[in-house]
């Protein structure tokens, strides 16, 4: 993201009076959330680092979240309410989700994908040049759609930034920032 402006701690109140906490980070374009289901403290320590990051004269921030506990606890609720054989393939995959990191390289003229999981790392490269275009894939599920970039090689192989899908507005804006970065 570029120019942020702030980092504050969004509070959500369920109506049965539970709260729920989430980091948005203010920028010209509008807010952005972070991931939800963390708790304050780890919301806290992040707001702390982007507004620091902020009020310095640093030239990068990386900030990582991850929601693996909260998907671990969730599927562990859905493993012991439906007893089914299918929850243990959830229960597997849902603590094992990998975290994504893309860096696009103008000095090296490649793009590194790198993702990490508990079963290990795994690096994807290729050289810019290679690269035809930027497309977003849409995912029906349930009574709504889900959404996720994908870069078009020249060969036309797509490589998702992320293998997992989310908000049509998020997917849009990194896009929409990976044009700019690369003048697309």
């Amino acid at each position: 993201m570029f120019d942020l402006q702030e980092a504050y701690i969004l509070t959500k109140t369920g109506s049965k009076g539970s709260k729920t906490y989430q980091v948005m980070i203010v920028t010209p374009f509008g807010g952005f959330a972070l991931l939800s289901h963390l708790s304050y403290q780890e919301n806290q320590e992040v707001t702390f680092q982007i507004n620091d990051f902020i009020n310095s004269g640093q030239t990068s921030l990386l900030v990582q979240q991850n929601q693996r506990n909260y998907l671990f606890f969730l599927s562990l609720f859905i493993l012991i309410i439906m007893a089914m054989p299918t929850a243990v393939n959830y229960a597997a995959y849902f603590p094992t989700s990998p975290v994504t990191t893309c860096t696009f390289y103008k000095s090296l003229v490649q793009v590194f994908i790198e993702r990490k999981t508990l079963r290990g790392n795994k690096i994807i490269e290729h050289r810019l040049e290679n690269i035809l275009r930027f497309d977003i894939q849409e995912k029906q599920y349930k009574y709504s759609k889900l959404y996720r970039a994908v870069i078009v090689l020249k060969s036309f192989k797509q490589i998702p930034i992320n293998p997992q899908y989310t908000d049509e507005k998020s997917i849009r804006y990194v896009v929409s920032r990976i044009h700019l970065f690369l003048k697309y």
